[in-house]
């Protein structure tokens, strides 16, 4: 009996050690630096390319239409003649207002020359005050009608160069209003034009993300393979309820696309995380094993949380590993095959 018990003993021994022999081999893992694994979060949201302004060209005069020189999709310069009203009414009404400044100019020499006149006599005891005051009365009420007739002049000049509408920017005809030998008024409109040479990009973002944008690193605007770096203006505080989303505006830097282009506005919203893949739970604690000396070591990584990247502090050449650490624990042997990039 006691031989049967010794040899029972020596085959679980002899089987304990083999399974401990086997749980000590080293595991065979895929390890990679950190610096191959580090990964940009990236964010997304619908945009348009805006012009800045978009005009109703009106008339400010009444007048009927003489010329319209532009069509529905000409482009335009700054300055460039696009509406002849008639001048006829306002050549003549420039014409009389220079007239009655003549006049008044020509007055405001007599009376100049009758108060000389009576300064004369009045220090010879020749006028009396009331005369000269009266001339000094004269004199100034001639020069206040010359500042009307200035004003004057210078209104029917103004009113005579508004029959001409010219481009207020480089752009293009959107619509035309106005029709030849149409009579307009103050208000009619006329044309409708689209600036060209200044753009700005319109997104709406959803609120849950919006506050990215102000700690964005780069920032670009994606439309059919191309691509353009913008620069945030203003975000909107105001939540639109209908859809949770926030007006935001952006500069493009450099060269813009067409006004009217769609695309997508594209900013880096944290950069250098650790992919939530690569996490695992040990001891109720989120971390990645790393490799040091070919024995695997939890690090725990403080505010991780499921399914999201996280910043790490660690130095970029500390070895991760990536494959094979399912069923690891800490302080287990393994055997590193390491395999640069990502």
């Amino acid at each position: 009996m006691p031989a049967i018990r010794r040899m029972s003993f020596a085959l679980m021994s002899s089987c304990f050690l083999a399974g401990a022999a086997q749980a000590q081999d080293p595991v065979s893992v895929e390890v990679r630096t950190l610096s191959d694994i580090l990964v940009d979060t990236e964010r997304t949201a619908s945009a348009d390319v805006r012009s800045l302004n978009v005009t109703t060209v009106s008339a400010e005069v009444s007048a009927v239409v003489k010329q319209i020189l532009v069509d529905v999709g000409v482009a335009i310069k700054k300055g460039e003649l696009l509406v002849q009203l008639d001048t006829g009414d306002y050549r003549l009404a420039l014409q009389q207002a220079e007239a009655n400044l003549a006049a008044a100019k020509a007055q405001k020499a007599q009376a100049d020359a009758r108060l000389k006149r009576a300064r004369e006599l009045g220090a010879n005891q020749y006028l009396s005050a009331d005369d000269l005051l009266a001339r000094e009365t004269e004199v100034l009420v001639i020069g206040a009608q010359i500042q009307v007739q200035e004003a004057a002049t210078s209104i029917a000049r103004r009113n005579l160069g508004k029959c001409e509408i010219r481009a207020p920017f480089n752009g293009v005809v959107n619509a035309r209003e106005a029709q030849l030998g149409a009579y307009v008024n103050p208000g009619s409109p006329l044309l409708i034009l689209t600036q060209t040479d200044e753009s700005e990009l319109d997104a709406e973002i959803p609120d849950d993300i919006a506050e990215s944008l102000e700690q964005a690193r780069s920032m670009r605007f994606v439309s059919r393979g191309d691509s353009w770096p913008v620069r945030l203006l203003r975000l909107s505080p105001v939540i639109e309820m209908e859809r949770r989303s926030r007006r935001a505006r952006f500069a493009f830097i450099g060269d813009a696309p067409a006004v009217g282009r769609s695309g997508e506005i594209v900013w880096t919203a944290a950069k250098g995380l650790l992919p939530a893949n690569l996490m695992v739970r040990r001891n109720g604690a989120l971390g990645i094993f790393l490799n040091r000396s070919n024995t695997a070591v939890f690090t725990p990584l403080p505010g991780a949380q499921e399914g999201r990247p996280v910043e790490t502090t660690l130095p970029g050449d500390t070895e991760v590993i990536v494959q094979g650490r399912d069923r690891l624990q800490d302080g287990d042997a393994i055997i590193a095959n390491r395999r640069a990039g990502f």
